[in-house]
């Protein structure tokens, strides 16, 4: 007679890290990439080379693991922070708020939002539907 079909289940992609730089380059602060394309689970570790303190928020709630609507997450000068992705899918903007003294100008404080692809954003692709 016949056989039994397999009844595989399909494997989960194993999450990803990923890395996005905040760099200083006077007058402004540029997130590095400023498009980020990754799936539930992965990480994103924002590691701030500004020389200031970096304050990172997210437009809507999970979006990362732990974090709420518009709660700033602090990254001290030369230091990292990884988030878990949290959402299924959807472009998200970042609000990467930063400050440093400009070296090159007598330490003039310069402070405002990075930019990266006109706003920082994570955009999160579902995984695929394959059968």
């Amino acid at each position: 007679m016949g056989k039994n079909a397999s009844t595989k289940t399909p494997a989960t992609p194993k999450p990803k890290k990923y890395t996005v730089t905040i760099e200083a380059i006077a007058p402004v602060a540029f997130a590095v990439p400023g498009i980020r394309k990754v799936q539930t689970g992965d990480s994103i570790t924002f590691h701030n080379k500004t020389g200031g303190p970096v304050r990172i928020s997210v437009a809507a709630d999970k979006v990362f693991k732990g974090v709420k609507k518009l709660q700033p997450k602090l990254i001290n000068k030369g230091t990292k922070k990884e988030f878990e992705v949290e959402a299924i899918d959807g472009t998200h903007e970042l609000s990467v708020h930063y400050s440093y003294q400009d070296k090159k100008k007598n330490n003039k404080r310069r402070t405002g939002f990075a930019i990266g692809a006109s706003s920082p954003k994570i955009i999160v692709v579902p995984p695929s539907q394959k059968s």
